[in-house]
């Protein structure tokens, strides 16, 4: 019978550390709220102890734990007892240091971590003496800085209620809270993710290599026959692919060559048009440019003898319906006219 204690802290072990493993964002799914004692002292003597559940406290008295005559069922309603629970101190005011300080808004997301490293200047603690907390209370965008609420206690404040509560079977301390303060205040956030973070993870970690390891043999040979035939697959892919690529890239070269030799057999190739102009103006004439669309040439330059050419380029085999597309005009700078002709294109067709 001595083993099922053990099993049972050891189960208890198990899922407090899977839990705490887990991202934050995701523990909400898993588990609710535990429910918690919350002890709160006025003057660091009397003690108020209130029972919260689903968001519903209980008065459970006003003790002096000095006394010794205080016990863990007279905090705890009968029902709680054995069962997961949190323990809450709530300080006075006067009990803790409380400022106000501003800092630049680039330390809002990071603002307890900050608080850390400037906690010994700001206040006659340091970091590794004292528990703390900080939260948001103005953000001036114009100034860029935020204004934040500061909560500063001892460390060994906090350590003679740890020590109070030992003896007489309360769990350590898990949230130190500030009277008024706003709730998510918790000085004791920063020590109880120190405590969590060398051992929460190996649990999470053994379970999913105990999760694979039962997944990935009994389904071992499926897999591998799985892989034998996606390699036979792949093989027939490749070789029906490399197919299909020659037959498209032969399919490809063939419509070239059809598109090329039909324009060939339609439309001039612009060496040659230029060639025959070459041959044809006379050496006082000179182009400035040539365009040629489908079947219609223009050129526009300037010659000694503008009124000539459209005989000349009527006389030649390969235009037609020469004409001028705008009035000649003269450059005063050199005597010139300047031309724009407009004409068809005869395109000899093969045999």
């Amino acid at each position: 019978m001595s083993f099922i204690p053990k099993f049972q802290t050891f189960i208890r072990w198990w899922g407090e550390g899977l839990y705490n493993g887990l991202p934050n964002t995701t523990r909400k799914f898993f588990r609710t709220e535990l429910p918690r004692l919350i002890l709160h002292t006025h003057d660091g003597r009397s003690v108020d102890a209130l029972w919260s559940q689903d968001g519903k406290p209980q008065m459970r008295g006003q003790f002096a734990l000095q006394d010794g005559n205080t016990q863990l069922a007279d905090l705890m309603p009968p029902h709680a007892h054995g069962k997961p629970y949190e323990v809450e101190l709530r300080l006075g005011k006067t009990q803790v240091l409380v400022l106000q300080h501003h800092f630049p808004e680039a330390v809002k997301e990071n603002l307890v971590q900050v608080l850390g490293y400037q906690l010994d200047r700001l206040t006659p603690f340091t970091a590794d003496s004292a528990l703390f907390d900080a939260r948001v209370a103005q953000h001036d965008k114009g100034r860029k800085e935020i204004l934040s609420d500061i909560f500063v206690v001892p460390k060994h404040v906090v350590e003679r209620f740890n020590r109070l509560l030992d003896a007489i079977g309360v769990s350590p301390i898990q949230v130190v809270s500030v009277e008024g303060a706003h709730p998510d205040i918790n000085l004791a956030a920063r020590q109880e993710a120190r405590q969590a973070q060398g051992w929460s993870r190996i649990p999470l970690y053994f379970f999913l290599g105990s999760l694979m390891l039962s997944l990935i043999i009994p389904l071992g040979y499926k897999y591998r026959r799985v892989d034998q035939i996606e390699t036979a697959l792949s093989e027939v892919r490749s070789s029906s692919a490399e197919q299909l690529a020659i037959r498209d890239k032969l399919v490809e070269a063939e419509d070239a060559l059809t598109f090329i030799e039909s324009k060939r057999k339609t439309s001039p190739m612009a060496l040659d048009v230029v060639e025959t102009l070459s041959a044809l103006l006379p050496e006082h004439t000179w182009l400035e440019r040539l365009e040629f669309q489908g079947g219609k040439l223009e050129i526009r330059g300037e010659s000694g003898m503008a009124l000539s050419l459209i005989d000349t380029l009527e006389d030649a085999a390969e235009f037609a319906d020469v004409r001028f597309k705008s009035p000649v005009t003269r450059n005063k700078d050199n005597g010139r006219d300047r031309f724009h002709i407009e004409a068809t294109l005869e395109v000899p067709y093969a045999e």
